[in-house]
């Protein structure tokens, strides 16, 4: 019976009936005893459990002590400090001359001839951790490179270089496997309303700060992605593997996705190689009598996600999605799936993949060094030399970006002559200049490029990234090559003296809030100027804007002015524009002592978490103040909200959700705590709970425009085809695209912004109430907004010269509606002064009602 359901596929996690490691290998491995197998290291058979990621390591360790084909290193490490693994399986001749044969390689992709090049291929495991069948078949992968005698795998080590990362996200894997394991009954329940089925907030799919790891291999934001994307970079293998599971009820898919939502910047060569790839992956699960489809559902268009990053680099990048299961087994509507046929589906593509790749591996060479000969010459015919950008002022913010190009290995030089281009000038020591003709053309492209035009119009994610945008830099392209330099760029002006009257932080940079938080963390007496001024400094009269940051000598506790002073030396040191006033009284503009200068109170947010709350958007603001601003907020989900205390807390913030669990005793609860003085952030949907709050005497006066519109009879549409619903649909849904706004940098939320430009993210629908006071639309967007990425035209006119942000006084207290999220995936860092402005300013915005 038993060889009859292995047959079909069909082999369920049983008490007593579980698949050895021998199960799922092919017949002929003859497999060295020398090396442990899953179960004899685990003490219990592949797929029985989910592995957690301490048992993973270990296991992996295990084989490369036991076998000369492995070698095993850390490569970096997660925020919870797990160590992610890179393990090398090649011949034992080849380890002696790994670093040789490395470069042979670089140098054939580079189309320098290069004799007895290796195949180089990386297998990547779930990157996200409750898809977890990919890290749990890592054991059999391994086991099978390290123990097999057959001829495929002898031929294949003596002619390869096999990179096996067991575990794309270590923290997510353990987070799941401690909640399937915990739940996970003696005798499995396949009922997907089964509580292992349905796993609780925030899941597992994320790294430790609920981001997705998927959408970071072009933002780097994570120690994860970083660690990742520099291996990448020194292997450049020609394959690479990104596991994961998709809905329960699909079946399995390999790449290529849908052809016509391959980003533009890639060559036809590109998908024609994916698809010869897929001729192994279906002869395989064929064989095995496995539903599988390819080319539909899933794109290779935002260079930020694993299978497209990897095309865009000249490396072949399969994204494979396996149906989701959570526990032993689950029901579907054709029958049970067990997380034992999971994973047998993922060594099984594992394998096609290895042989596919092997078989091909002249057809692969010739690819990757063409790939990179056909950029070259698209990047002589581009029509313009490079690109140039700008520091905006601010050169952490540039030099933030600048990191995430060096990590990417794209190369820059610093500009050393003044240019100005398009009305934008930029100046030498403040601006960086990215030639065309370099290795990672198509990668800088790709990061740098604006479209509003597409073949198709359905996206599985973004639409729009351009990184300059994203940290509201300004950049050009350049008809010609100008002069530059390898030297260090300006370094920030100062003006420190420890005996200064007052120390002065201008508030445009990066840095200026995180020395904020410190310097009020100390005990500081810190005030923001809310108009400008000129001072006195050792470096004579300077001219200082809105939110500039005052530490004035005289107030200070004398206990703590030590402390003070070293906070501002060591942040001064670090690169912090920061100045010395040798004088209180101002040549121009408000004294040191006036009222202009307000006291910054410290503030101690509660954010909204839990059920109902998006994880990622959390998350974001999450990482934001704990890795960013250097304190963590206090989480809450709406269940708990009852029994808080209010007051003890500066703010609330609210990310994108409807927030229905919030009952009308809770809402009551927080709009009487704004009335006196608190200070609410909505984000996104929440903006509209936060419309519906009523400050106003009488409750019949809290109509809104909303609400009259909500009332009005709505007309029948007119009939449409059936078959239409898929594109009228892609046209109402905005599921990322940037946007031109204006910003007030006269108003608390504007203070530190140089520019009146302002580029937004824009994600989802939300449209702001407008408000009937004229002062309190710090933020609105352009007549033509659309700067790249797509919008439909229904969606796109209705946000036309609409509210992007809206910051009102009610009461004591203060509501500050974002329509789109200012913090968007950690590297939407233009945006983030105005969240940071809401936090820390948000108590300096005044009363603007005008008398009757």
């Amino acid at each position: 019976m038993r060889p009859f359901l292995l047959a079909l596929g069909f082999v369920f996690s049983l008490p007593g009936w579980a698949m050895t490691a021998s199960d799922y290998l092919p017949d002929n491995a003859d497999l060295d005893p020398a090396v442990p197998s899953p179960e004899e290291f685990l003490g219990w058979e592949v797929g029985d459990w989910r592995i957690s990621h301490d048992q993973l390591v270990g296991y992996m360790q295990a084989v490369a002590d036991s076998s000369d084909r492995v070698s095993i290193k850390v490569i970096g490490r997660t925020h919870e400090q797990r160590p992610i693994l890179q393990l090398i399986f090649t011949a034992p001749d080849n380890h002696a001359n790994i670093e040789s044969m490395r470069e042979r390689h670089l140098q054939a992709a580079g189309g320098k001839n290069s004799s007895d090049t290796p195949l180089v291929v990386w297998l990547g495991q779930s990157i996200h951790g409750n898809e977890a069948s990919g890290s749990n078949a890592a054991p059999l992968i391994a086991y099978y490179l390290a123990a097999s005698r057959s001829g495929f795998v002898t031929n294949l080590l003596k002619e390869s270089i096999i990179l096996l990362d067991p575990s794309f996200n270590p923290d997510g894997l353990q987070r799941f496997s401690t909640w399937s394991n915990s739940n996970r009954s003696l005798n499995p329940v396949e009922d997907r309303n089964h509580r292992i089925h349905n796993e609780d907030w925030p899941q597992a799919r994320t790294n430790h700060y609920l981001f997705d790891l998927n959408r970071d291999w072009l933002p780097l934001v994570h120690p994860e992605s970083r660690a990742r994307v520099a291996e990448l970079h020194r292997w450049l293998p020609h394959v690479l593997t990104d596991q994961h599971e998709a809905y329960t009820a699909l079946s399995y898919f390999f790449q290529p996705g849908v052809p016509d939502r391959q980003h533009p910047l890639l060559p036809p060569e590109t998908l024609a190689m994916h698809r010869k790839l897929g001729d192994y992956h279906a002869a395989a699960m064929d064989d095995a009598g496995k539903l599988i489809y390819a080319e539909d559902g899933f794109d290779d268009f935002y260079i930020g996600k694993g299978s497209t990053y990897t095309d865009i680099n000249g490396v072949i990048g399969i994204l494979f999605e396996q149906p989701r299961i959570n526990g032993p087994v689950v029901e579907r509507p054709y029958g049970p799936m067990s997380f034992s046929d999971a994973i047998g589906n993922q060594f099984r593509t594992t394998l096609s993949t290895l042989k596919g790749a092997h078989d091909s591996r002249a057809d692969l060479a010739a690819y990757q060094s063409g790939y990179f000969r056909a950029m070259a010459e698209r990047a002589a015919k581009a029509g313009f030399a490079a690109w140039v950008i700008g520091d905006d002022g601010d050169p952490a913010r540039a030099g933030a970006l600048l990191e995430v190009f060096a990590q990417h290995q794209v190369e820059f030089r610093a500009l050393d002559e003044d240019l100005e281009v398009d009305g934008q000038r930029f100046r030498a020591g403040h601006a960086w200049v990215l030639p065309l003709r370099q290795r990672q053309f198509a990668l800088l492209q790709g990061m740098m490029e604006s479209r509003t035009e597409f073949k198709d119009n359905t996206f599985y994610d973004v639409s729009a990234w351009t990184l300059p945008l994203a940290y509201n830099l300004p950049y050009a392209q350049l008809k010609r090559l100008p002069a530059t330099s390898d030297d260090a760029v300006d370094k920030p002006m100062d003006s420190w003296s420890d005996e200064a009257i007052a120390w002065l932080v201008p508030w445009g940079q990066l840095e200026a809030s995180r020395l904020l938080q410190q310097l009020l963390e100390a005990g500081a007496f810190v005030q923001a100027a809310t108009t400008p001024f000129t001072a006195l400094t050792p470096r004579g009269e300077l001219s200082f804007g809105e939110g500039t940051l005052q530490v004035h000598a005289a107030i200070q506790d004398k206990s703590k002015i030590g402390a003070i002073r070293d906070i501002l030396k060591n942040a001064a040191d670090g690169g912090l524009e920061l100045h010395s006033a040798t004088s209180s009284l101002t040549p121009g503009g408000p004294d040191l002592g006036n009222r202009d200068f307000a006291f910054i109170d410290p503030v101690k947010p509660l954010l909204i978490d839990g059920p109902g709350t998006p994880s990622y958007d959390v998350g974001e603001i999450w990482h934001h103040l704990d890795q960013r601003l250097g304190f963590a907020p206090v989480m809450v989900s709406p269940d708990r909200l009852g029994r808080v205390k209010l007051s003890d807390y500066t703010h609330v913030l609210m990310t994108d959700a409807t927030h229905s669990g919030i009952g009308k005793d809770q809402q009551a609860k927080i709009t009487s705590w704004v009335q006196d003085g608190g200070i609410l952030v909505t984000i996104g949907r929440s903006t509209e709970w936060a419309e519906k709050l009523c400050f106003k005497a009488k409750a019949e006066d809290c109509k809104t425009a909303k609400d009259e519109e909500e009332e009005e009879e709505e007309e029948t549409p007119a009939d449409r085809r059936y078959a239409d619903f898929e594109h009228d649909n892609v046209q109402r849904v905005i599921g990322g695209a940037i946007v031109a706004a204006t910003i007030d940098t006269t108003h608390p939320i504007g203070f530190g912004y140089a520019r009146q430009d302002l580029p937004l993210f824009r994600r989802g629908t939300t449209l702001l109430e407008a408000s009937d006071n004229a002062y309190s639309t710090p933020v609105r967007y352009l007549e033509k907004p659309l700067l790249s990425g797509f919008i439909g035209p229904e969606r796109l006119d209705e946000m036309k010269a609409q509210p992007a942000v809206i910051a009102e006084r009610q009461g004591n207290g203060l509501v500050v509606r974002f329509a789109n999220n200012p913090v968007f995936r950690g590297f939407w860092r233009g945006t983030e002064r105005m969240f940071e402005n809401s936090l820390y300013f948000g108590q300096l915005v005044r009363r603007t009602r005008l008398p009757e």
